[in-house]
């Protein structure tokens, strides 16, 4: 498998909770979104439920990635993540990914020059399912 999640403690939601697409309150849910890969827990707080995630679980893509799932551009102008997102995938969903792959230093904008990494599109449902099951 050519991607690694990471869970950093022991009280990872990953052993106690369930899959938010698994929770009807939760259904509809873009799988897209970073926060939606991970399982989520029921809590009870003064009286309230609600879901909550694990927020040291994260991801980490290594740095030998298969090339036949990536691809590269290079940027003319700078550009929010969101909007290369929407091009690159159709979704603004996905910028995550790109962020995560590239580990820039500027982290609400990608900067014109420079070249950035990408999953290939024809592979990322692959990816976020590998993803969604390794967590």
């Amino acid at each position: 498998m050519p991607f690694q999640v990471l869970t950093v403690n022991n009280m990872s939601t990953i052993i106690n909770g369930t899959k938010s697409a698994n929770v009807k309150e939760l259904v509809g849910l873009s799988r897209n979104l970073y926060e939606n890969i991970f399982n989520v827990q029921l809590v009870d707080n003064d009286n309230k439920s609600f879901y909550a995630y694990n927020l040291l679980n994260k991801v980490i893509f290594p740095d030998d990635i298969d090339a036949n799932f990536i691809d590269e551009i290079t940027l003319h102008g700078d550009k929010p993540w969101t909007i290369l997102s929407f091009e690159l995938y159709g979704s603004i969903d996905l910028w995550w990914t790109i962020v995560l792959l590239n580990k820039p230093a500027e982290i609400f904008m990608a900067k014109g020059g420079n070249v950035y990494k990408y999953i290939k599109p024809g592979v990322m449902t692959n990816v976020l399912q590998q993803l969604t099951v390794s967590v």
